[in-house]
């Protein structure tokens, strides 16, 4: 693989659009911490609804100067972890701020202390601003001494720390060495496994491949317990001290989600996708012949073998067709986006792997992903730009404090866009072995990452907290068998869980976002609701969605989905969602029988 500074500058994202360099960005930094020193002595003590509505214009502003400087120091990183200016330039900046917003960290419990009365009025007078005082007046009670709050806002990188660390670990100290198969040599790195080897047709590659990736990933199981730990019990004492019932409720707070609703969800999925899944486990053997299903095998494609590349133009293409029931304002913005780089697709030595969608309030959506020229990858393009377009809308019509969704909804714009690529390709498919290749698409890639990965971690997830809440330390023993635990309860007897397995946890950085992995689900089950709208709808469907994307964070994320048409405060879409998948299941397996594909 090329080091980033080989990789053509077509492939990478236009970073300098938010900083022209490092001057700009600490500039900036300067700039802001006067600001908001200026802010601290301005609004120690608020006094009037004339008051409160100014500081949070001020502090609208200072917030939306802090998401630039942030994204600028963080996403630059994550395209290349070998870089040491681009490490110290992210460290200097997080500290530079964790500085700046322990001077602010008086503020909430300012407005807290206020008349409940006042409050009220602000609210009912500026509306752009009642959901973030109704969050204000939620956590009242959980808001610390100011000396405290500033204590732990000062703390803010060293809370971070696990994240950087776990990348560090993956991306700068795993090394995994090439291989020969059949007279090929075979590079195996982090990108080449997760985006090529693990789906590789070729059986006996594809399993020596999984193999020696995760005997890397051994090696550093303790070292990544260690770090997990770390995360979790911070968030465990963070709770302890605002007086959370638990870890949970102090992150789903976050989210502005019940308890009861992250738990309902958990459990449905696990009764009710398991079933459909472990039948396309089935599929997969079958269609392959293989000798037996392992969990080396789950990410085998159906339908691939006249896949065509597709160059990153081609791509756009598709991509502008088939998300143009949205609107020509909609596609215009996601042509922009690949004509004026936002998109960055390199490979490149010391790129981290996956994808993701940044939006800063003060610049335009910047877009990570490793190109890999195949459709699926126009997917995940589709779905990263489903997060842009919403950050787009959100920035556009909110206030900065307000433009950020719930983590619970956020991924409903970008799988509404995964998923209406792939019903547009079906409608486009022009025979049956076509149409079977986009419906193991849909569940290959959309609904298979985005439920069952995600999911699998969520459980996990869950587990871990479980153990924190009764106190216990976890190592990489009990990381690996709870892991492995929910893998046996999801897949039955149906895939052979092979050494290697019970270390997938350490393969996603999510678990240090909070509750994040479940909120994938969530996303989907709404998104599968609207790409439907999207598709089949009328004018109206798709004016309601793109009205829900205004809305941003002005509201929280039940109401949110309840805007959109769908709800979400029982099961009831979810297990409709999950139904679609299985329908999706047994059409494949009719689809492979009739075409006399099954081996």
């Amino acid at each position: 693989m090329k080091k980033r500074s080989e990789v053509d500058v077509k492939e990478t994202w236009k970073i300098e659009d938010m900083y022209e360099n490092d001057e700009a960005c600490y500039k900036e930094a300067d700039d802001l911490a006067e600001k908001a020193k200026a802010f601290a002595e301005k609004y120690k003590e608020l006094k009037s609804e004339d008051d409160v509505f100014d500081s949070l214009e001020e502090y609208s502003d200072i917030a939306a100067i802090a998401s630039t400087l942030s994204t600028f120091a963080g996403i630059s990183m994550e395209v290349d972890n070998t870089d040491q200016d681009l490490i110290k330039r992210d460290a200097a900046i997080s500290d530079r701020l964790a500085s700046i917003f322990a001077g602010l960290s008086f503020y909430d419990g300012a407005l807290a202390k206020l008349d409940q009365e006042i409050l009220e009025k602000v609210a009912d007078k500026h509306k752009e601003y009642a959901y973030y005082i109704e969050r204000i007046l939620k956590k009242k009670e959980h808001i610390l001494a100011d000396e405290t709050e500033s204590a732990l806002a000062s703390l803010a990188p060293t809370f971070d720390a696990p994240y950087k660390n776990y990348n560090d670990m993956r991306y700068g100290d795993m090394e995994f060495e090439n291989f020969t198969y059949e007279g090929e040599d075979v590079v195996l790195n982090h990108n080449t496994f997760e985006e090529f080897l693990e789906a590789d047709p070729r059986t006996d590659l594809r399993r020596e491949a999984f193999k020696r990736y995760h005997d890397v990933l051994r090696k550093y199981q303790n070292a990544n317990a260690s770090i997990y730990n770390t995360q979790v019990t911070n968030e465990k004492k963070l709770a302890d001290i605002r007086g959370y019932e638990s870890v949970f409720h102090y992150l789903l707070a976050k989210q502005d989600v019940d308890f009861d609703v992250y738990e309902k969800q958990l459990d449905t999925i696990m009764e009710k996708l398991a079933p459909h899944m472990r039948k396309y486990a089935g599929i997969i053997k079958k269609y392959y012949g293989l000798d037996e299903m392992t969990y080396a095998d789950l990410k085998l494609g159906i339908g691939t073998d006249d896949e065509k590349d597709l160059s990153i133009d081609k791509a756009r293409e598709y991509i502008l067709d088939g998300l143009s029931p949205l609107g020509e304002e909609y596609t215009s913005y996601l042509d922009k986006a690949f004509k004026d780089r936002w998109i960055d697709y390199s490979q490149n030595i010391g790129k981290r792997t996956g994808a993701f969608c940044a939006s800063p309030y003060n610049s335009h959506p910047y877009i990570m992903t490793t190109y890999n020229n195949k459709m699926s990858q126009v997917m995940t393009l589709s779905h990263e730009l489903g997060h842009a377009l919403q950050g787009i809308y959100s920035n556009a019509n909110q206030k900065s404090l307000l433009a950020d969704m719930s983590m619970y909804f956020v991924e409903s714009p970008s799988t509404a866009n995964e998923i209406t690529m792939e019903r547009y390709l079906l409608n486009k498919a022009s025979d049956k072995k076509e149409k079977l290749w986009v419906l193991s698409t849909m569940i290959s890639k959309t609904y298979y990452h985005n439920f069952v990965t995600h999911f699998m971690e969520a459980v996990f997830q869950r587990d871990v907290y479980r153990a924190i809440e009764r106190g216990e330390s976890l190592s990489a023993y009990d990381l690996n068998k709870m892991f492995m635990d929910n893998l046996e309860k999801f897949w039955g007897d149906s895939v052979k869980l092979v050494d290697g397995a019970e270390l997938t946890w350490m393969r996603q950085p999510h678990y240090y976002m909070g509750l994040y992995p479940y909120t994938y689900s969530a996303g989907l089950t709404i998104g599968t609701v609207i790409s439907d709208r999207i598709v089949n709808g009328n004018d109206e469907d798709r004016k309601r969605w793109l009205d829900v994307l205004k809305l941003g964070g002005s509201m929280g994320p039940i109401d949110l989905a309840k805007a959109s048409g769908v709800d979400m405060t029982n099961t009831k879409a979810l297990e409709e969602a999950i139904g679609f998948i299985g329908s999706i299941i047994d059409q494949i397996d009719e689809l492979v029988e009739e075409l006399g594909l099954y081996k």
